[in-house]
């Protein structure tokens, strides 16, 4: 390994530990979409990125993740479009030509959306469908990739440009 390849790998490394404890560390989390409720601004398979927000803050327009009443361990990603009497939010998802059937309690919300990262959940979302030969392809191409990538830096003794 050369002197240069070893700083890089150290700096990715700290980087994808720093990203994947500090943001949770903060209540921040993530979420792979899995239907295209929140189309075009969101689209089944990529990853949204999530942090609390207190309830007084939750205003119409916001997108919020909270769980879904009518499948448990599961979440909605739904922009707020009004509120009821009693305070719970009145939630639609972008792509839906009507407001979701039940107001959802504040308490229920898990974060408001922050980030989201496009496509990076597909893999997910092509397991979660039964697509197996997409999951295998996406393995297959990042094992030849990291290959060529490992071959090239060993032949020429520094990280490939």
């Amino acid at each position: 390994m050369s002197r240069t390849t070893m700083p890089m790998m150290l700096a990715v490394a700290g980087v994808l530990l720093a990203g994947g404890t500090v943001p949770p560390r903060f209540g921040w989390s993530s979420s792979v979409v899995i239907s295209g409720s929140m189309s075009p601004v969101v689209e089944a398979g990529d990853v949204v990125v999530t942090s609390p927000l207190p309830e007084n803050r939750m205003r119409a327009g916001h997108v919020i993740r909270f769980h879904d009443p009518r499948r448990p361990g599961r979440y909605v990603l739904h922009r707020i479009v009004g509120a009821t009497g009693d305070g719970r939010l009145v939630t639609k998802g972008d792509a839906n030509r009507v407001v979701d059937a039940a107001p959802v309690p504040k308490g229920t919300v898990t974060g408001v959306w922050r980030l989201r990262v496009p496509y990076l959940g597909l893999p997910v979302l092509w397991w979660i469908r039964g697509e197996y030969p997409m999951v295998a392809l996406t393995v297959l191409g990042l094992l030849v990739t990291l290959g060529w990538w490992w071959s090239r830096s060993r032949r020429s003794g520094r990280r490939p440009s």
